[in-house]
């Protein structure tokens, strides 16, 4: 917003010197992001994810009304650190929780369902920021209501989280198995004797028994060969999603539209708010393919074909209007065809990222690692996250200031790199039960070698064959 550099006084600076500020501003909310991620750990663990998550909500409100009333940069630089943090360690528990009260043949939809309220909200804030500047008078109050509107959300996730149970797996780790049968009855709406809450009880106690029996510092369980390649498989598809250039646009999409000649009327605005629309709509075509048709691996390799594409012709077009604008970057007063297949471009990088690595990546990631050390391992991944978000947070605004066009082939690159590291590396997780990843990842280490094939669950299939004494559980191993 106009009002915001201008009322914190570096708007007055050169064109460098308002990127630089620019990109401290989001990195720093990043930043806290990538702490609240690593440290929640040691609280989720001892105390449960349920009262960690209601936490992280108080620690991200207060961050909140520090931001919406600052009256100078370095309290909102403290609020957004601040909030960040509770961002963070939210981002880290939230998937965690959903995995583990989640039954097998949801948790890919359930983890998608995620994804699409975090869509659902950045086309929110798109659409309050539209709304401030053109109906609030100019002036400090149009974006001190834009931060202080954050704080609603925050109150619902800690207000509704009183209401929801705990993780079943951490209770299983503290032993308290009457509880996890009363949590499970709830969650599956089913009775104590049902086939189904009886076996799925048996999985997570046998699961929980033998990681008890091997109990080793959690440390040094990283260092056993198959946590280890599951590590690395998280960090690394925790980077490339942050390196697809997702947030480049989520944070400075305006600008982005500014450079095809969006500028008139905060047009610049209104098309960031239609951006906005179009990720959410495609994380409910996600949430139809997770589970069933594409699965984890190939969703992923579909999506960074998307994006590279999109990307390496956003990156012409840009080009072209720089070289029939003098070579001189920067804003200009129309749109010619050039610039409408730029932004028709942006929108289908934001259809290739949503249906793939937006909510796949939190899937996989929340499903891959032992119970044991479920926490450890997604505090460390999601850091990974949010180390590379703070970095994309700081540099994009000086790439595009400074190597224009060049910013969106860099990004086209990456997709083409994390498509092959999908494909030698990322073994398919779908309808594999959490206990059942031990075995896939102790198997070969190229994932194209994987001879697992899916066959979907048919109605009822677990009840029918557990009342005539047939045990299909090994089913869908490899």
């Amino acid at each position: 917003m106009p009002t915001f550099p201008s009322y914190f006084g570096f708007a007055e600076g050169g064109a460098d010197h308002i990127a630089q500020v620019k990109g401290d501003v989001v990195a720093l909310l990043q930043a806290g992001c990538c702490a609240g991620a690593l440290l929640i750990n040691f609280f989720a663990d001892p105390y449960g994810r349920k009262l960690a998550i209601i936490v992280s909500s108080v620690i991200f409100i207060v961050g909140g009304i520090l931001q919406a009333v600052a009256q100078n940069l370095a309290t909102m630089m403290a609020g957004r650190f601040v909030a960040g943090f509770g961002v963070g360690a939210c981002s880290m528990l939230v998937p965690m929780y959903i995995a583990e009260i989640s039954p097998r043949k949801l948790r890919g939809r359930l983890g998608t369902l995620w994804q699409f309220l975090i869509v659902l909200g950045i086309m929110m804030s798109y659409w309050v920021d539209y709304g401030c500047v053109r109906h609030i008078p100019e002036g400090d109050k149009q974006w001190r209501t834009a931060l202080g509107i954050q704080i609603v959300p925050g109150g619902i996730l800690l207000i509704g989280m009183f209401f929801l149970p705990e993780s079943l797996r951490w209770l299983a780790l503290k032993n308290r198995y009457e509880k996890v049968l009363k949590e499970l009855c709830f969650l599956r709406d089913g009775k104590e004797d049902d086939p189904e809450i009886q076996e799925e009880l048996q999985e997570i106690r046998q699961a929980v028994e033998l990681e008890l029996e091997g109990r080793k510092s959690r440390w040094s369980e990283l260092l056993v060969p198959n946590n280890l390649r599951r590590l690395f498989i998280g960090v690394w598809l925790q980077i490339f999603q942050q390196w697809t250039g997702t947030n480049a646009v989520n944070y400075y999409a305006p600008d982005i539209f500014r450079t095809v000649g969006l500028s008139e009327n905060n047009t610049d605005i209104l098309a960031t708010g239609v951006y906005g629309i179009v990720k959410a709509v495609f994380v409910i075509v996600a949430f139809f393919m997770i589970d069933a048709r594409f699965g984890r691996r190939q969703t992923l390799m579909i999506g960074s074909v998307f994006m590279m594409v999109a990307f390496f012709i956003l990156a012409g077009m840009v080009l072209g209007i720089q070289r029939d604008n003098g070579g001189v970057s920067g804003d200009i007063s129309y749109v010619d065809a050039k610039g409408y297949v730029a932004i028709v471009m942006i929108y289908i990088f934001a259809v290739g990222y949503e249906f793939s690595w937006g909510p796949v990546v939190w899937v996989v990631c929340s499903e891959i690692f032992p119970t044991r050390i479920r926490a450890m391992c997604l505090s460390i991944t999601t850091a990974f996250n949010w180390a590379m978000n703070a970095t994309i947070a700081k540099v994009t605004p000086i790439m595009m200031q400074n190597i224009t066009y060049g910013t969106y082939f860099f990004f086209g690159v990456c997709a083409i790199v994390m498509g092959t590291f999908t494909y030698v590396l990322v073994p398919e997780t779908r309808g594999r039960s959490l206990e059942e990843m031990e075995e896939v990842f102790s198997g070969s280490v190229f994932a194209f070698k994987d001879t697992y094939v899916w066959r979907p669950e048919k109605k009822n299939d677990k009840v029918a064959n557990a009342e005539e004494g047939i045990d299909n559980s090994n089913d869908n191993k490899p």
